[in-house]
């Protein structure tokens, strides 16, 4: 006999996308490839149904930065739906693995459009993000405990490196 599993439909808004930093290093830009180190971070404020979800990218050449960016998205949910993901073993909230990965997918799509127009106000050649697929990166659901007045996160590397722009 198959076990039916239950369908859940979760409901969350984006309330603010947020460029936490965008420090342009170089005295000059530098011609060619360039290497990008990025990293997602998840934490969350579970009695106000808050995620935030951090992505920071690196520019370097030659091992020397040239650029970093840092973006944040910030999502509230509705009460129901927040109470879905609740499982009282181990009293914590659990977020399915593709949650967090669309969750990843809007913050990097965030942080795209925010380096096209940062760039161009920066006068340095345009810069753009590779494109990324968060399923191949985030597989794993993602946990966070009752923590009173504090805000527990999980940092997850995407891989070491987005590749080269």
């Amino acid at each position: 006999m198959a076990q039916q599993q239950k369908q859940i439909q979760i409901q969350f808004r984006l309330m603010d996308v947020r460029q936490l930093q965008f420090v342009n290093l170089a005295n000059e830009w530098p011609e060619g490839e360039m290497q990008i180190n990025n990293q997602l971070q998840f934490n969350c404020e579970t009695d106000k149904r808050i995620v935030r979800c951090n992505a920071n990218f690196e520019y370097k050449k030659n091992d020397i930065t040239q650029l970093i960016l840092g973006v944040q998205t910030v999502f509230e949910f509705t009460r129901d739906s927040w109470s879905s993901l609740y499982q009282l073993e181990g009293d914590q909230w659990i977020l399915p693995a593709g949650l967090v990965q669309h969750m990843a997918d809007i913050t990097i799509g965030s942080a795209r459009g925010i380096m096209a127009v940062r760039s161009e106000e920066a006068g340095i050649p345009k810069q753009i993000l590779p494109l990324v697929n968060p399923g191949q990166m985030l597989r794993n659901n993602i946990a966070f405990k009752r923590v009173p007045q504090q805000n527990p996160s999980g940092t997850i590397p995407l891989d070491g490196t987005l590749g080269n722009a």
